[in-house]
């Protein structure tokens, strides 16, 4: 019988998985790079705006995820993933470099936002597209006996560059500039586009030509199985009801309701962080437990139990104490639906239903801008406290009229390991 921390980390046994994760911690680490500095930018260039233009970016990264997500599954249903994966990561870097240049030079003034809000939308269409082709990848990469323990390990990766990166940021931020900052971060893709380049798995779906028919397909594929939609559906509640409120919004919470500025918002990036490795962590030893639904249920519940306890608290430490809260809950369930999600969906599906994913990350951008506009008028406190209660409504609710969704167990899928 392996030790405990082999059975942790028995994925790492796959070339590609290790390839695969090393690219998505790369990744993991320059997103919230991107999310936090831009932020910084926009407080510091425009301080009378920051809230409204906060949620313009915010909206825009929630559009492009909403258009494209669909479409991306669609297309690592058609192509080969690897290749998605390459060209996703080498427009990226392009538009990104553009973006730093926009924040460095500020060529057009005032306008110049504008112009940072269009590559911040393309930029995240890239990344719609590049999500449900890594996700679908995994499978191909460690086979289904450690597709639990690699969905862990992938989510404690990306997990665990919050509470570095953020910190690091807002440290870095007030020695360099937010601009200088973004543009430094772009040195990553040395490392993450050969690591793409260098794996040799083959995973593809059976997607046909025209793209929005096999979106159309993948749709309904998802709505006539009623334990992935209901997945789905929680996730579409913590993401899209709760997020844009402690999440999304947190930066704003944390220097003008709390007053504690970028280095008490990297506490409670930190506490995030933090939950949610020790969470994913939990779950690469235990992949059996992250694949119940009852997992599931009951991490939607804490989350928004944590976020009802966020809107409430005036105090930092209470504020980074729930904050781990938050980071396991959210890591629990992404985990949990993904692991239930990728066991029960077919191959030839896979990339599209995954797709959906990320969907649910782009409805919580793209409701923070009207959250931020109410907010901006109501203040930011009372939209909080709305929106954390309508969380525990909303997942009470699912669990309640769809029953199946407590009752999943994990299913052994017998197969062999690719080498």
């Amino acid at each position: 019988m392996p030790d405990g921390r082999v059975q942790v980390f028995r994925a790492f046994r796959h070339r590609n998985f290790r390839l695969l994760l090393a690219g998505t911690v790369l990744v993991g680490l320059v997103q919230p790079l991107h999310f936090v500095t831009q932020i910084f930018w926009v407080q510091e260039v425009y301080p009378d705006l920051q809230i409204i233009y906060t949620g313009f970016l915010m909206g825009a990264r929630g559009v492009a995820t909403l258009l494209f997500s669909l479409i991306g599954g669609a297309i690592a249903d058609r192509f080969e993933r690897r290749l998605v994966l390459l060209g996703c990561e080498s427009a990226t870097l392009v538009l990104s470099a553009f973006v730093a240049l926009l924040m460095l030079t500020n060529p057009f003034g005032d306008a110049t936002f504008f112009g940072v809000l269009v590559l911040t939308f393309l930029a995240a269409a890239t990344q719609a597209i590049d999500h449900p082709a890594r996700q679908a990848s995994i499978p191909a990469a460690v086979g289904m006996d450690d597709l639990g323990n690699a969905i862990s390990l992938n989510s404690a990766a990306q997990q665990l560059m919050i509470p570095i990166t953020i910190p690091l940021a807002a440290v870095l931020n007030d020695v360099v500039g937010p601009g200088v900052l973004y543009g430094g971060s772009l040195v990553t893709w040395i490392g993450i586009i050969p690591l793409i380049a260098a794996l040799n798995y083959s995973s593809r779906g059976e997607a046909g030509r025209q793209v929005f028919r096999a979106v159309a397909e993948g749709l309904q594929y998802t709505w006539r199985h009623i334990v992935i939609l209901a997945a789905v559906g929680l996730l579409f509640v913590m993401n899209g009801v709760g997020m844009p409120g402690v999440g999304n919004l947190g930066i704003i919470w944390a220097t003008e309701i709390l007053d504690v500025g970028g280095r008490g918002f990297a506490l409670m990036a930190f506490g995030w962080g933090g939950g949610a490795v020790v969470g994913s962590m939990f779950f690469a030893q235990r992949p059996d437990v992250a694949g119940r639904g009852s997992t599931l249920v009951l991490a939607a519940i804490a989350f928004a139990a944590s976020a009802i306890v966020f809107a409430y608290s005036r105090s930092i430490w209470l504020t980074a104490a729930t904050n781990v809260g938050l980071g396991v809950a959210l890591s629990a369930s992404s985990i949990s639906a993904a692991v239930i999600i990728q066991q029960k969906v077919e191959e030839g599906v896979r990339g599209r239903v995954m797709g959906l994913l990320p969907l649910t990350n782009g409805v919580a951008m793209l409701l923070t801008f009207p959250i931020s506009a109410v907010a901006q008028q109501a203040g930011l406190p009372i939209v909080l406290v709305v929106l954390g209660w309508s969380t525990l409504a909303l997942s009470a609710a699912i669990a309640l009229v769809v029953p199946q969704i407590r009752r999943v167990r994990p299913e052994p899928v017998p197969s062999a390991a690719p080498g």
